[in-house]
C-alpha cells in the first residue's frame, strides 16, 4: 500500500493539472481531401509530413480536383556557426529549418497565404570527436524535420474557415 500511495498521488496530480496527451489533430473539414505539392516527395521531411496528415485522418490524392492543396513552397535546413574560441575554432553550430508554405481550399480560396515557419537546434562540436558530432547533427536534423511536420500540424489545425 504504501508503494501505491506516491503512485496514486502522482496521477492525482497530473489529472488536476490539466495535463493530456496530444491527440489527433482537429484539421479543418476542407482538408478531409488534400493534395501534399512539395518539390521533393521522397524527402525525409515529405516523408513525414505525409504520415502525420494520414494519421490525422486527411486522405491525401495525387489530383487537386476537389481537394485542398498543401503547397510546400521552401524547405531548408541550415548550419551556422554559433559560437567560436579563442583559438578560432568552431564550438558550437546552430542548426536552422525553415519552412515556406500554404494551403488552398477545394475550390481554390486561400485558406493560408503563403507563411513561413522556423524551427533551430544547437549542438556542441568537438573536433577530437568528430564522428560523434557528426552522428548528433544527423539526429538533429531527423528532430527538426519530425517537429517541423508537428509544428505545421499544429498550425493548419488553427485555420479557421468561414
Amino acid at each position: 500500500m504504501a508503494r501505491l500511495l506516491p503512485i496514486a498521488l502522482c496521477a492525482l496530480a497530473l489529472a488536476g493539472c490539466g495535463f493530456e496527451l496530444r491527440g489527433s489533430a482537429s484539421l479543418p473539414a476542407e482538408m478531409d481531401r488534400t493534395r501534399l505539392q512539395v518539390a521533393d516527395p521522397d524527402s525525409l521531411f515529405a516523408r513525414e509530413l505525409r504520415l502525420l496528415l494520414e494519421a490525422n485522418g486527411v486522405t491525401l490524392v495525387d489530383a487537386a480536383e476537389d481537394a485542398a492543396v498543401l503547397r510546400i513552397l521552401r524547405q531548408r535546413i541550415d548550419r551556422r556557426t554559433l559560437t567560436v574560441s579563442g583559438n578560432a575554432r568552431v564550438r558550437e553550430f546552430e542548426l536552422v529549418f525553415e519552412l515556406r508554405f500554404a494551403l488552398d481550399g477545394p475550390g481554390g480560396e486561400t485558406l493560408v497565404a503563403p507563411e513561413s515557419l522556423r524551427l533551430a537546434r544547437d549542438f556542441q562540436f568537438d573536433e577530437q570527436e568528430i564522428l560523434g558530432a557528426t552522428s548528433e547533427e544527423e539526429l538533429l536534423r531527423e528532430d527538426l524535420r519530425r517537429s517541423m511536420a508537428s509544428a505545421l500540424i499544429r498550425r493548419l489545425e488553427a485555420v479557421r474557415t468561414p
